[in-house]
């Protein structure tokens, strides 16, 4: 089996792809919501039924994420190489991510660490790619 030779527009594809992920991580850390935006359609659908919230369109999943601010009080997301399958203007990409993050509940505050995947769907819209579709898979927690 030979590698796989990208065209010209594969690698572009895969490069916007990854600055997309660069982004959103950079934009939850900080709580940056209209960088955050830039990430997600605005029809798209998360699911995050592995943490006890159901499907839900991108802006009520932006609503809770928000509301997380004063209970997430800081946080940092490595990760792990893409998974990622290009289909024309269509992406599909499972991606590892562990969560390190400082929980302040009540007077406590609480380090926990978490993996996850994002099993997710991409689309190429007219302003870029975007996650259409959004499965968060709890891998495991400490």
């Amino acid at each position: 089996m030979t590698d796989h030779l990208y065209t010209k527009d594969e690698i572009q594809d895969r490069f916007a792809i990854i600055d997309l992920y660069d982004r959103q991580l950079a934009a939850a850390e900080a709580f940056d919501m209209e960088a955050y935006d830039t990430t997600f359609a605005a029809d798209a659908r998360v699911d995050l039924s592995d943490f006890g919230q159901p499907e839900c369109s991108y802006l009520r999943y932006r609503a809770w994420l928000s509301g997380l601010r004063d209970t997430m009080v800081a946080a940092q997301r490595v990760i792990g190489g893409l998974r990622l399958t290009l289909e024309g203007p269509r992406a599909r990409i499972r991606v590892p991510v562990t969560c390190h993050v400082t929980m302040q509940i009540g007077s406590e505050r609480r380090l926990t660490h978490t993996g996850i995947f994002y099993n997710d769907e991409l689309a190429h819209l007219d302003i870029g790619w975007r996650i259409v579709r959004r499965v968060e898979e709890l891998a495991w927690s400490a």
